[in-house]
């Protein structure tokens, strides 16, 4: 749509017949936006033309959000729940507002305004936009595995200090050596890699946001999205003994769901002091 109302934009100014423009920034589009809201107040533009840059600003608005925390320059390490929520939802705007324009290109054609060769770049927009939406979502999904995985060990650190005879109940613990040396996890990198044809599924490598929110120091450790009792989760934990590396086994935190279940390679995470 965005390419649609940069034209339709280019026509309010008096550009129409040209080729439409590539969709302008977030910078851009607040400069057109305030420019075009002074020449309608002086009645050199229709209204018309505001309510169509405004448009454009939303649009610029939302691919920011998602060129900030889908598209790499927020890591995963580093988003938050906030950066999820405002992630889904510019993704969600994007594809209702295709969604709407396709609906009113359509009632053109039924009409006989447009022909119906004109619907398909509408067509093409929105399955492109739904696509973003659900890699957006499969993002999200991610970002709640690792949330509820730094949930379980936060639990358990709960349980070690308070009631540790039902820490068990929570995960499985091999002390090993009680550390983890960075020359150790690239080994089981490699290991886990030529045993199974695809790198070991880190979910946390080190200090993430999720765990500083929860006031835990993640540094050292590694979080793999395996189920202990999987093929890949019991082959790692064979390997981690012979290691002697220390792990934790986070199994299921409700029957026949695996949310939360994972490997947590290294020693407990610690717990930081109030003043970071």
């Amino acid at each position: 749509m965005r390419l649609i109302l940069a034209g339709l934009l280019l026509a309010a100014v008096g550009g129409w017949g040209q080729q439409p423009a590539e969709p302008p920034g977030l910078a851009q589009a607040q400069r057109d936006a305030e420019r075009i809201e002074k020449l309608v107040e002086a009645g050199a533009l229709p209204r018309k033309a505001l309510e169509e840059a405004r448009l454009v600003l939303d649009e610029a608005r939302d691919e920011e959000v998602l060129q900030r925390t889908l598209y790499g320059h927020v890591g995963l390490e580093d988003l938050t729940e906030e950066h999820v929520e405002e992630m889904l939802a510019a993704a969600r705007r994007l594809v209702e507002r295709q969604r709407s324009e396709l609906e009113k290109a359509a009632r053109l054609v039924r009409v006989g305004a447009i022909p119906e060769n004109r619907l398909e770049p509408y067509r093409q927009e929105l399955a492109r936009r739904r696509r973003t939406l659900e890699q957006a979502e499969r993002r999200a999904n991610l970002f709640r595995e690792l949330l509820e995985a730094a949930r379980r060990e936060q639990e358990l650190d709960r349980l070690l200090r308070e009631a540790p005879e039902r820490a068990a109940a929570v995960a499985e613990q091999f002390k090993g050596s009680g550390v983890l040396l960075p020359s150790q996890i690239q080994i089981v990198e490699l290991e886990f890699e030529r045993k199974f044809g695809h790198p070991l599924p880190v979910s946390a490598r080190g200090e993430t946001a999720v765990h500083r929110a929860l006031g835990f120091d993640h540094r050292g450790r590694v979080d793999v999205a395996v189920h202990p009792d999987s093929e890949e989760g019991a082959w790692l934990r064979r390997l981690l003994e012979q290691m002697n590396i220390p792990y934790f086994a986070f199994r299921q935190a409700v029957a026949g769901s695996s949310t939360g279940a994972h490997i947590h390679i290294g020693p407990p995470s610690a717990r930081l002091s109030k003043g970071g």
